[in-house]
């Protein structure tokens, strides 16, 4: 779940347009709040096909028996995302490539 699945997630994200500040604020909230409550914000994303996606998995996270763990695994999850996603942005801008 950390390895390929949080660098498959960045991938899909970053192509979807998603910024890591808004995934890692996404990744807080989550801590703060527990995935019941991040799955039901409007926008858990500012892009909407990005927003789509994520709140899918939230829902899913939602249907864990794991309680405070869960949330904090998928919150500790989406940061691990955000970071793949700002490490892909910061190589591309180095070296000009999608």
């Amino acid at each position: 779940m950390f390895g390929d699945g949080a660098a498959a997630a960045a991938v899909v994200l970053d192509r979807l347009g998603a910024e890591p500040r808004s995934v890692a604020f996404l990744a807080d909230t989550v801590r703060a709040d527990g995935l019941a409550r991040a799955a039901e914000l409007p926008e858990p994303l500012p892009d909407r096909d990005a927003a789509v996606l994520v709140r899918e998995w939230l829902l899913a996270g939602t249907e864990l028996a794991g309680g405070i763990a869960a949330d904090d695994t998928a919150a500790t999850w989406l940061r691990a995302v955000a970071t793949v996603i700002e490490l892909k942005q910061l190589t591309r801008a180095r070296h000009g490539s999608g």
